[in-house]
């Protein structure tokens, strides 16, 4: 049987070096279900605006519905997956910027998709050990 990591028992514990975001959105407005290239315009025009380095990004759309958009950052990366049959979708984001940093990403991303659901966790402390 495995045993969970407790970090405050190591002997050095790193800086706290980056911030994950990780949810399921639930009753988003359905323009970025049903439109798969605005949803991935949608995303990289905040990560751009959030001074974010794309430096590669992956778009996948299946049949008969549903997307996944991965974009690859310097900092990290961020990805989101449709499931239009359930009108929802998965939020990933990490950033290695600092703490607080991939929160200000998911503000805006709920702020537009306007979820009716939010089942989500925050890890504001990343250690390297």
């Amino acid at each position: 049987m495995s045993k969970k990591n407790d970090y405050n028992q190591l002997p050095h514990v790193s800086p706290t070096v980056g911030q994950e975001v990780s949810c399921v959105m639930n009753g988003v407005k359905q323009e970025y279900l049903k439109d798969n290239q605005k949803l991935r315009d949608f995303l990289r025009k905040v990560l751009i605006g959030r001074n974010f380095n794309i430096l590669d990004e992956s778009f996948k759309e299946f049949s008969p519905q549903g997307v996944t958009i991965y974009f690859l950052l310097s900092e990290s990366h961020a990805s989101i997956h449709t499931y239009p049959e359930h009108d929802c979708l998965h939020l990933s984001i990490y950033s290695c910027r600092g703490p607080k940093d991939a929160e200000p990403i998911f503000d805006a991303i709920k702020k537009e998709l306007k979820p009716k659901k939010i089942i989500y966790e925050v890890i504001n402390q990343v250690p390297l050990i």
